[in-house]
């Protein structure tokens, strides 16, 4: 917007800026696949490619079928030219988005990503890619890598630390071209003038109200994951969330943009399917706590020191494994996960060890004494684990994919448990940003993106889309806005997550 000179201010109900984009410390996903030919396929990836590529068009719903077709023809002519590449498309991203949130819930009801909004982000999210680098978004080319639940090797991982990397870039830049941005200010309803969206009332830190007239409202204010109440309402995928279950997110996301777009009339859409990051602190939710490296370097053990999965699996799928084992389960890994790990370092590795987070031994052995199983039970589980990667084929889980064993010393343990981290419900939108009502009309001057709309990520949100997702629908409600009134004046919600 401001590139189009548009005045924008910035509404933000915490003290600070970013919400859960802070937090976000895993890669941004966007097909690119000249930059991804450069590096090698791993052992497990081919074989996912020739799953896809004899897949029934009949198990597809039916409007992804002809995108599915051509993804097939491209598969086969990849796996014909006997290329060892890391192979991918914006129809792999596409189909991977589809079939990852893919889901029936508690009652039967099934729900898939809709086509044009699926569709839309794949094919606009490399732009968003260039769009902040040009911004001075560093991304460190050296490496294609992906978080936990993302199928695939398509990430572009900042080279500074978590989200940070994001919102101190966009952060300077709307300071220094003329945003004015007003934190401690929460929206509490919208400003209506003869029916239409005029602006916000909101209510800043002292109590005092605050309204903003703007001639259009885009609300990028998060989900409701941190609002346990509010996910127990809607859930209807899992059978039972604790009353005292942890959560990744800001406090600051708790449901605001829902109700906010409910008062205007928004249709929902999606609303009981919550993810929970199956690799959260089991104190704290938080993610970036002990050992975060690729799900195709590490291994998942139960407290009995057994793998009960495949690592490379959709973040539901962990989730409901590590239910199913009791909550808690240990990532296994070597000395080696430092060369590959999320924002980590020597030191920090040292204060996790010390702090009780993360455990260190020598040997296996010694490992499994401090996490308080058989030593013997852990050994033979990581020997087999080993030489399923030296085969390229794990015949007990199915792992899609391979790298690193676990086998040169030091070893690290680091207990994690499922903590709420994604709600994948929202406000309905069409492929502009913009709101539909009950009614099924758009919502003048009304437009959502990230978390706080649904119909994207439907059952399960793919990891690494949320970055996506955010970054190239908030472009599209700016453009939308620029086409429709070059005049408008423009306010933002809240976090964006």
């Amino acid at each position: 917007l401001i590139q189009n000179n548009k005045k924008v201010i910035v509404l933000e109900k915490y003290p600070q800026i970013g919400g859960n984009t802070t937090r976000a410390g895993g890669p941004m996903n966007a097909a690119e696949p000249d930059w991804q030919k450069q590096f090698k396929a791993l052992p497990g990836e081919k074989q996912s490619l020739k799953k896809l590529a004899v897949t029934p068009i009949e198990h597809i719903d039916p409007e992804y079928r002809a995108d599915f077709k051509k993804l097939q023809e491209q598969i086969q002519a990849y796996l014909a030219s006997g290329e060892n590449y890391l192979f991918d498309s914006t129809l792999l991203h596409e189909i991977q988005t589809y079939l990852g949130g893919k889901r029936i819930d508690l009652n039967g009801n099934e729900i898939h990503g809709n086509y044009s909004l699926v569709n839309e982000l794949v094919n606009n999210v490399l732009d968003s890619v260039k769009w902040l680098t040009d911004l001075g978004v560093k991304f460190d080319r050296s490496q294609v890598t992906m978080p936990v639940g993302a199928l695939w090797r398509r990430g572009h991982k900042p080279v500074e630390p978590m989200g940070y990397a994001f919102i101190h870039v966009l952060g300077d830049w709307v300071k220094a071209h003329g945003a004015t941005i007003l934190t401690d200010t929460r929206a509490e309803h919208f400003l209506f003038k003869n029916g239409k969206i005029a602006g916000i009332i909101a209510k800043n830190s002292a109590g005092s109200k605050v309204i903003v007239h703007a001639n259009n409202v885009i609300m990028t204010s998060g989900g409701f994951g941190a609002n346990t109440p509010m996910v127990k309402k809607y859930n209807t995928y899992w059978k039972h969330i604790d009353d005292d279950i942890a959560t990744t997110n800001s406090p600051a996301i708790t449901g605001d943009g829902i109700r906010l777009g409910q008062e205007a009339g928004a249709d929902l859409v999606g609303m009981g399917f919550i993810q929970l990051m199956p690799v959260s602190d089991p104190k704290t939710g938080e993610i970036f706590t002990g050992i975060q490296t690729p799900p195709e370097n590490f291994i998942m053990v139960n407290q009995k020191g057994k793998r009960f999965v495949n690592e490379f699996a959709e973040r539901d799928t962990l989730a409901k494994a590590a239910i199913a084992n009791g909550g808690l389960f240990y990532l296994i890994a070597d000395d080696k996960m430092k060369d590959t790990a999320y924002n980590t370092s020597q030191a920090a590795i040292d204060a996790q060890v010390k702090a009780g987070t993360l455990f260190k031994a020598d040997t296996l052995a010694d490992l499994a004494k401090q996490i308080h199983m058989d030593p013997g039970t852990l050994i033979t589980t990581i020997k087999k684990y080993n030489s399923y990667v030296d085969a390229g084929k794990d015949p007990d889980f199915g792992k899609s994919a391979f790298n690193l064993k676990c086998e040169q010393g030091p070893f690290y343990a680091t207990p994690r448990k499922p903590a709420i981290h994604h709600t994948m419900g929202g406000l309905k939108i069409n492929t502009n940003a913009q709101v539909i009502a009950k009614n099924g009309n758009v919502i003048p001057s009304l437009y959502a993106a990230g978390e706080v709309a649904g119909g994207i990520h439907a059952g399960n949100r793919l990891g690494g889309n949320s970055l996506a997702d955010i970054f190239t629908f908030g472009r599209i409600a700016a453009d939308s806005i620029c086409k429709k009134d070059a005049s408008a004046d423009v306010t933002s919600g809240a976090s964006q997550n």
